[in-house]
C-alpha cells in the first residue's frame, strides 16, 4: 500500500460538490469510491485514467483505522487479476472509476443505495 493517495482533478471537484449535499469528508468518499470500484470488479486495462492529478492523501489519512480492510482488497483485486503495476497509480484509476459511480449522490441517505 502506498504511502499517499492521489487524486484526480475530477474526483477531487466530484467529492468537494458531493461533501457540499452530504457532509460527508473527502476521505470517506474515496473509500466509498474504492469499495464501489472493487465491487464492480473491473479489468486494471478497462479502469478510468486520470487527466491530471490535483491532490494527496496520505494513507492514514485515507483508510483510518480500515486500512488493513482496503489493503486486503486491493491485494485481492492485484492477485485475481495478476496486475503487475504501481499500486499508486491503481489506487487512483481505481478511485477515478468508483467516482464516476457515486457522483450522484444528492444526500446522506443515498449512500445505503450504492452497495444494493
Amino acid at each position: 500500500m502506498p504511502n499517499e493517495i492521489a487524486l484526480s482533478t475530477r474526483a477531487t471537484h466530484k467529492f468537494i460538490s458531493i461533501k457540499k449535499r452530504t457532509g460527508l469528508a473527502p476521505n470517506i468518499l474515496l473509500r466509498v469510491a474504492l469499495l464501489k470500484a472493487l465491487e464492480m470488479n473491473i479489468a486494471p486495462t478497462k479502469l478510468e485514467i486520470p487527466e491530471s492529478l490535483s491532490q494527496k492523501i496520505p494513507k492514514d489519512v485515507a483508510f483510518g483505522e480500515y486500512s488493513e480492510v482496503f489493503n486486503y482488497g486491493i491485494r485481492e483485486y492485484v492477485e485475481n487479476y495478476s496486475y503487475k503495476g504501481d499500486a499508486k497509480e491503481l489506487i487512483t484509476r481505481l478511485v477515478e472509476t468508483g467516482s464516476y459511480k457515486i457522483a450522484n449522490i444528492k444526500k446522506f441517505q443515498d449512500l445505503g443505495v450504492l452497495f444494493y
